[in-house]
């Protein structure tokens, strides 16, 4: 079939007159070549380190897990020491406790005797526990010591207030308490002759309460 092309001869479409983009590596310059060689080399040199290190970090974590499972019957093994270690420990804890109270009692009824004042003696002494404390709340404990104090001039009162003082005033007896306080007095006869019935409330402090 025969085509005819009416248009004018400006507006005819050449095809051969298309544009098409060609590299010509002639055309390049030799050192635009030299830095793509460079830039791919050391892309590929990259490439490999990133490679060669997380091998090296895989094999050296295996080697890792595999002395951690060597090693990790020992661990058991010293677990179940320490566990028994403080076992122990609890347990002589109690022992330790009991054997330093035993010392402390002996230094201060050592101490409580030597320091009795003319005309007073002790008739009881005892531990109370639990005592509620009014201003705080929590329980504490009392050393109750029940006395008479008997004079010729009829001072009992302060023959019992003077012992409080020494006592209070001694840094060895003084140590284990917070505060040590004379408590309620009654006058009374012991073979009929006046005494004077008296309290003394030493309280521990919350360190030193064994």
């Amino acid at each position: 079939m025969i085509k005819i092309n009416l248009l004018p001869e400006e507006l005819r479409k050449n095809k051969s007159s298309k544009k098409t983009f060609r590299l010509d590596a002639s055309a390049l310059k030799p050192q635009f070549l030299k830095i793509g060689f460079y830039l791919i080399a050391v892309l590929l040199g990259v490439h490999l380190f990133l490679g060669l290190s997380v091998l090296l970090k895989s094999k050296s974590l295996d080697r890792l897990n595999s002395r951690w499972q060597k090693l990790e019957p020992d661990k058991i093994k010293i677990d179940g020491i320490n566990s028994r270690i403080v076992s122990l420990e609890k347990e002589v804890l109690p022992i330790k406790q009991l054997v330093d109270s035993r010392m402390m009692w002996a230094v201060e009824l050592n101490k409580l005797s030597n320091l009795m004042t003319t005309g007073v003696w002790f008739t009881k002494l005892f531990v109370q526990t639990q005592i509620p404390d009014i201003q705080t709340g929590e329980s504490i404990r009392v050393l109750n010591l029940e006395g008479c104090a008997a004079s010729l001039y009829g001072d009992e009162t302060a023959l019992a207030a003077r012992l409080v003082k020494v006592l209070q005033e001694d840094e060895v007896f003084f140590k284990y308490f917070s505060e040590i306080k004379l408590g309620p007095m009654e006058r009374t006869t012991l073979e009929k002759n006046p005494v004077m019935n008296f309290k003394i409330f030493c309280f521990f402090r919350k360190e030193k309460a064994g």
